[in-house]
Order: structure tokens, then C-alpha cells, then sequence
């Protein structure tokens, strides 16, 4: 982890300098482009300025030549005119409009000029100009009061005039030529500048371009060295941290090599512990002995729970632990873990109970054996540490789109308690909510650890409420979809033989009573429910009819007799029959009990049990439920076989051997793989139990040499027997050739079951669906 970690420190040191080093750059950048980009602007709009002043002048300059040239031209016309007009002897007063026409046009020309007169310093001149244009314009009008003697002299004054208007215009003109002399300096100035400016702005763009390279070129080196630097930190991270992998890697196999090892070790003493004490169980014993027994046994069974949440709990933190997708019946999994733990809640008086929602489908996909696992160790615990009242198991729809549900379980008991400080960490592995009542209880401290990491993978949480001296409730979640199965006689609707039957439940538990309500609706009966004696019998006295009535063994004191002799004063047997809802220990006495009651029906309640119990009142039994009647010959007097045990222990022996004689098998014994292959080609064998471990040649070689050397229609049925146990072996013994996989210790239940299947003749090629998964005490 530290490796790890100093691996992360290197890269976030690294990528900090390069964003530093990138960010620099992009700054300098920044501002060097925006102090070109503002001296371009400023350098731009002093020319805009200064070309929009010359482009002003020089239309002035334009607009004063054209008003000189005109005013020159028409003095020169008015000039000639006033000649003609003064020498010319037939010069009559007709001829005035024409001079008088030149002089308003001289006029008006005068005021153009004027208006674009070229300076403001020569005040001198203009009046002047002002001057000599008035003179020139009163010309005209002053010859319409002379005679013809004095035109000539005033055609002489006029060419005086004319000739002092030409000298003005002259000088005019040479102002003209001065402001044009100013406006091209202008123009080429402003050129100037521009050249000027663009030249600076070359230069800076190629200093720019310098500095740009030259930072870029010591960046680049900069880069590679710490690229060399953080490179053989990196390689010498990394092969610490492959070292850290491989010393990781060869500790897991370590692991679990030692897990497999202490597992098969532990297990073939356990599997003669515990077998042994069943066989001794099975013989008359005094009563003091019969506790020891009793007491090795559960300390065996104690001890094989350990094994199995080690195991479970080294799968999951290898991440070995698949969960299947596959249909099962949620409520038939409840019952079944209700009855197989009936009888440690039978030790304390506990009360079992359950009810499923009536919206959650019979079928559910997921897998039942983890579940089973994650409700046996809730229930288990709520059990162990509750001395006295119930036990109850909920399981609510928490939202349904579809055919997906997510489905919440609730275990109340009415325990101790567990404080408020330890409650969070109760699912941490190795955690005790409670070290004073832990010692009283044996356990790993994994149970909970594991069924958190089992829910979590079914989509789940998991969680705890508790109140000190009142009880807890666990939770858990779990995302499955509704599946197809099978329906079993009990499960279907509406049966006809129960359709409009009117039942009376008198149950002071909540949770069994909507159970039976629930299930009871569903065949199609009417249910009333009482939760007292007393209000049950307030309802027979209104006159209330009923066809059957269930009645808890668990009312308060002899509530359950005196309720029933009130009905049996009024109705016979036939008329009421009356169903005791009772624990195989019940208190009441039985002969009390047969004289009242129709049927005794034994708590933990399941479903079938409660069918079974209402065909039977009713008389139907026969109709509906095809149940096969339980032979009364052993499996060995059913189905003969020729049977070879492989196991070279020999406690083992014994136990295998006396399991297999239980059922009235004889067997052969071979102590190794040879020694089976041996007997194999003297005898012909229906079936080899095989142990995985043996000396001179093991179960897995001598299965291999099986299959290869003798032909199909010779070759036996082989079931490992063994305590290998981890994830791989039971795949690794079926991939050998084997037909089936039991782990010890080995159970009677398991072997029978393996004998049957394979050795019915349909069934010897065909891979039954419980080998993928082995049946065994695991």
C-alpha cells in the first residue's frame, strides 16, 4: 500500500510541474501578444487619424484650386468683356446683361473661395480679395450710368483691377501649393510611421519568436530530465511494487494451500468424530452418557461451522465466491431453515414464525443456498442469543417493476439488545456486538461478515436496529427477478376441495397468523382469526359457523383445552373438527389432547403440512396429495449394489462403512487408488466411494485410470468421499471422471441420495444438477 501511494505522489509532483511549465508559458504568451496587440491598435489609429486629416486637406486643396481656376477664368473673361465692351464703337447699352451675368458669377465664386479660404493669418489678404472682387462686381452696374466717353476710361480702371485680382489670385496660388507641399509631407509622415511601427512590430515578433524557442527548447529539457528522474522513480516503484504483487500473490497461495491443507486435515478427524458419535448415538447408552455423546457432537458440529465460515470467508475476500441465478421457492427455503433450526429454538420454548408478502411471487431466481446461508445465520443468532419469546421473519416487497423485485427480510427477536456504541461495527469480521454473551455462545465472529458480503452481492445492504432489553431487528436486501417452477399440490389456487371452507384461526402471534390467513385465502377458504380464547368463543356464541378451526398450543395457560371442550360440548368431531397447531414438546397432556382434538399439527408450520392437515379433516387427502408412502425396506434391500470404498483412514473406514450398513450395504475396503484399481479388475463394482488422498496412487489418478482402461458398460458409478473441501476440488474431482462429489463429514442423507440418483438406470449418464454443487454437511 505504501508503494501505492508514493507511486500516486510521484505522478501528482509530476503532473503538477508540467501544468506549472505549461501555465508559464501560456502567461508569458499572454502578455507579450497583448502588449504587441496594443501598441498595433494604438499605432493603427494614429494612422486612421492621420490619413482622415490628409484625406481633409487634400479635398480642401481641391475644392481651392478648382474655386482659384474658376475665379482666374472668370476674371479673364469679365476682363475681356469690359474691353470689348469699352473700345468697341458699337458697343451699345444692350450688351450689359452678359457683363452684368460675369459679374454675379465672379460674385458668387468670390464667396465659394472664401469659403474655402486656404489661411487664417493673412487678414490682409482676404480683404484685399474681398476688395477687388467688390469692385469687379460694381463694374457692370456703374457702366449703365455712363456715357460712351467715359466706358474707356473705366475699362481701363477694370483691366487695373483685373490685373491687381491676378496678382492676388497668384499669391492665392502659392498658398495653394504650400498647403499641397504640407498635406504630401503629411501623407508621407503618417507612411513614415506606419513603416516604422511595422518594423518595431517585426522586431518584437522575432524577439517574441526567440524567446518562445528558447523557453520552449528549456522546457523540453526540463521535461526530459524530469522525465528521466520521475521515469527510474517509477521503474524502481513499480518493481517494488511487482515485488509487493508476487509476495502478495505467493502469500494467497500460501493461504490457501494452508486452507486446503487444515481444511482436509481437520476434516477427516471430524468426519470420524462426528460419525462416530452418530453410531454411538444410535446405541443404548446410560443417561449420563448419552449427554457426552451429546455434547461431543454438537462440539463437532460447532467446530465444522467454524471450518466452513473460514472458508467461506477466504473465498470471498479471494473473490472466488460466484452466486448462481437459478428459479427456487422463497417460502419452502424459509420453512426449511425454520424446521432445521426448530430444534434449538425447541430447547428454549422460542417461538418460530414467518410470513412472506402476498404480492411476492412463489418463484423467485437467485441462488436459495446463499440466501439459506444468510437467513441460518440471522435466525441462528437471534436464537442463540434470545432466552425467552419469538422469533419472526418477514420478507416485504420494497419496489416491483415488472419481473424485478427488490425484496426486503426482517428477523425480529426479543433479545438482549445490542448497545447503540456496537452496532455498527457487528458485521465487521471478528466482531462481537456483545463480549459477555459471546462467551456463553460459540462462533467465529464471521457470520455476519460473510452474510454482509452475500447480501452486497445479491444487489443488497444489510442493517440493524436494536433496543436494549427489548430486542433487534436485522435487515436485509436483495434484487432477484420472479421465475417459473413447478407447482407442488399445495401451491396452486383455489383448491376445490377448500374453496368456500369457513376457518376459525385462533393464533396470538401476529406474524403466524397472517401467514396461515395468507395461505389459507389463497385455496380459497374464508378466514376469521382470533388472538385470544376468549374472543373465539365470543364468536361461536353469536352463532358464527365454522367447518374447521386451528387453535395454538401456545395460549395462555390451558386456553387451548378449555377452548376446545367448549366446542366439543356443541360439536362433534365431524361436525368441527379442530386442529392443535403444537411443538413436538407440548405441554398439554397427550391423552387430553387425542380425546379433543382431530389432528395434531407440529410447529415450525409450513405450507404442505398445513394442506396435508386440512385434506386430512376434510376427508380429501386420497384425492389430492399423490405423496409416494415411504418404504419400509432399506435402500440397500430396494436397490441392491455391489459397493467398493477407496479411503485409506481407518476411522473413516469405520464411519463410511457404517453408514453404507445402516442401509444394508456390505463393502469392499481398498486402502489406496492401486489397491482399488485391483479389486476393480478381480470384481465388477456397481459404485466406488473414493477418497481424493491416498498413498501410493490418490483417488484423482486411479479415476483417470478407470475411465481410460476399462469400457463404458464395466465402468462404475465413483463419488469422492472426501474433506477436501475448497472451491476447486469439487470441480477437479469431476473433471477426473468422477459422477459425484460428497465432503466430509459425511452425512447418511447425502450418500443415500447420491445412491439413488446414480443408480437408478435413466439417470447413470445424466449429470445431476446438485453434483455441480456437491451435497454435503458444507
Amino acid at each position: 500500500m505504501r508503494v501505492f501511494n508514493n507511486l500516486r505522489i510521484l505522478q501528482i509532483i509530476d503532473s503538477t510541474f508540467l501544468i506549472a511549465l505549461l501555465g508559464i508559458i501560456a502567461v508569458l504568451l499572454w502578455f507579450h501578444l497583448t502588449d504587441i496587440s496594443n501598441q498595433v491598435r494604438q499605432n493603427m489609429q494614429v494612422s486612421n487619424t492621420s490619413l482622415q486629416q490628409s484625406h481633409a486637406s487634400f479635398m480642401r486643396q481641391l475644392e481651392l484650386e478648382t474655386a482659384i481656376d474658376q475665379q482666374r477664368a472668370t476674371f479673364d473673361q469679365l476682363n475681356d468683356e469690359f474691353f470689348k465692351f469699352a473700345f468697341n464703337p458699337d458697343s451699345t447699352p444692350d450688351n450689359l446683361p452678359l457683363l452684368h451675368q460675369l459679374s454675379r458669377t465672379l460674385q458668387q465664386q468670390g464667396q465659394q473661395l472664401l469659403a474655402v479660404w486656404p489661411i487664417d493669418d493673412r487678414p490682409d489678404l482676404k480683404a484685399n480679395y474681398e476688395e477687388v472682387i467688390g469692385i469687379m462686381s460694381n463694374l457692370s452696374a456703374e457702366l449703365e450710368g455712363l456715357n460712351s466717353p467715359h466706358w474707356r476710361q473705366l475699362a481701363a480702371d477694370a483691366r487695373d483691377t483685373a490685373n491687381q485680382a491676378k496678382d492676388l489670385m497668384a499669391e492665392i496660388e502659392k498658398i495653394d501649393n504650400q498647403l499641397g507641399q504640407e498635406i504630401g509631407d503629411t501623407i508621407l509622415q503618417s507612411i513614415q510611421s506606419t513603416d516604422a511601427s511595422t518594423t518595431q512590430m517585426a522586431e518584437q515578433l522575432t524577439y517574441l519568436k526567440q524567446r518562445a524557442l528558447w523557453g520552449t527548447l528549456g522546457i523540453i529539457v526540463l521535461l526530459i530530465i524530469s522525465r528521466l528522474y520521475f521515469s527510474t522513480r517509477f521503474q524502481h516503484m513499480t518493481q517494488t511494487a511487482q515485488t509487493a504483487q508476487k509476495i502478495a500473490e505467493d502469500a494467497v497461495k500460501t493461504k490457501a494451500r494452508f486452507l486446503a491443507t487444515m481444511s482436509h486435515e481437520i476434516r477427516t478427524p471430524m468426519n470420524g468424530v462426528i460419525g462416530m458419535t452418530r453410531l454411538l448415538m444410535n446405541t443404548p447408552m446410560s443417561k449420563k452418557q448419552t449427554e457426552f455423546v451429546d455434547s461431543i457432537h454438537l462440539s463437532g458440529e460447532h467446530l465444522l461451522t467454524v471450518i466452513n465460515d473460514v472458508l467461506d470467508f477466504s473465498k470471498i475476500e479471494a473473490g472466488k465466491l460466484d452466486l448462481k441465478r437459478e428459479p427456487f421457492e422463497l417460502r419452502a427455503c424459509i420453512e426449511e431453515i425454520l424446521n432445521l433450526l426448530n430444534a434449538k429454538a425447541l430447547e428454549k420454548n422460542l417461538e418460530l414464525a414467518y410470513a412472506v408478502g402476498p404480492s411476492i411471487p412463489l418463484f423467485i431466481e437467485g441462488d436459495m443456498v446463499r440466501l439459506r446461508q444468510i437467513l441460518t445465520n440471522l435466525i441462528g443468532n437471534a436464537i442463540k442469543f434470545t432466552d425467552s419469546g419469538e422469533i419472526t421473519v418477514f420478507v416485504i416487497p420494497r419496489s416491483h417493476h415488472n419481473d424485478a423485485y427488490e425484496l426486503e427480510f426482517q428477523i425480529n427477536d426479543t433479545g438482549p439488545g445490542i448497545p447503540a456504541d456496537r452496532l455498527e461495527n457487528i458485521f465487521e469480521q471478528f466482531s462481537r456486538a456483545d463480549e459477555t454473551l459471546s462467551r456463553r455462545h460459540e462462533g467465529t465472529g464471521l457470520g455476519l461478515a460473510i452474510s454482509r458480503h452475500l447480501v452486497e452481492m445479491m444487489g443488497g445492504k444489510v442493517w440493524a436496529e436494536s433496543t436494549v432489553g427489548v430486542g433487534s431487528r436485522f435487515h436485509f436486501t436483495i434484487k432477484t427477478r420472479q421465475a417459473n417452477g413447478k407447482l407442488k399440490p399445495f401451491l396452486h389456487t383455489n383448491i376445490p376441495e377448500i374453496i368456500g371452507k369457513r376457518l376459525l384461526v385462533v393464533e396470538n402471534n401476529p406474524a403466524s397468523s397472517q401467514a396461515m390467513q395468507d395461505v389459507c385465502h389463497g385455496w380459497g377458504a374464508s378466514v376469521d382469526t382470533a388472538s385470544t380464547a376468549a374472543d373465539a368463543i365470543s364468536r361461536l356464541a353469536i352463532g358464527k359457523p365454522y367447518d374447521i378451526a386451528l387453535i395454538e398450543s401456545n395460549l395462555p395457560g390451558d386456553a387451548p383445552l378449555e377452548l376446545a371442550k367448549y366446542i366439543r360440548q356443541r360439536f362433534s368431531k365431524q361436525e368441527l373438527p379442530l386442529i392443535l397447531i403444537a411443538p413436538p414438546n407440548d405441554r398439554h397432556p397427550k391423552e387430553t389432547v387425542r380425546e379433543l382434538y382431530n389432528l395434531y399439527l407440529t410447529k415450525p408450520l409450513t405450507r404442505s403440512r398445513l394442506f396435508d392437515s386440512l385434506m386430512t379433516v376434510l376427508g380429501e387427502l386420497n384425492l389430492v396429495s399423490n405423496r409416494p408412502e415411504k418404504s419400509p425396506l432399506k435402500l440397500g434391500e430396494r436397490l441392491p449394489l455391489s459397493i467398493l470404498l477407496a479411503e485409506d483412514n481407518p476411522i473413516n473406514q469405520i464411519v463410511a462403512s457404517s453408514i453404507l450398513d445402516e442401509m444394508a450395504y456390505k463393502v469392499d475396503l481398498a486402502e489406496s487408488g492401486l489397491e482399488a484399481l485391483q479389486a476393480l479388475r478381480k470384481k465388477a463394482y456397481d459404485v466406488i466411494f473414493m477418497d481424493m488422498q491416498m498413498p501410493d496412487m490418490d483417488g484423482l489418478e486411479a479415476t483417470r485410470r478407470i475411465r481410460a482402461d476399462f469400457p463404458l458398460d464395466q465402468q462404475p458409478i465413483i463419488i469422492a468421499m472426501t474433506a477436501n473441501a475448497m472451491e476447486g476440488d469439487r470441480q477437479e474431482c469431476l473433471q477426473a471422471g468422477m459422477n459425484d462429489y460428497i465432503s466430509k463429514p459425511v452425512l447418511p442423507e447425502a450418500v443415500e441420495i447420491a445412491l439413488q440418483y446414480w443408480c437408478t438406470p435413466n439417470n447413470r449418464y445424466q449429470p445431476r444438477e446438485e453434483a455441480n454443487h456437491a451435497i454435503s454437511s458444507y
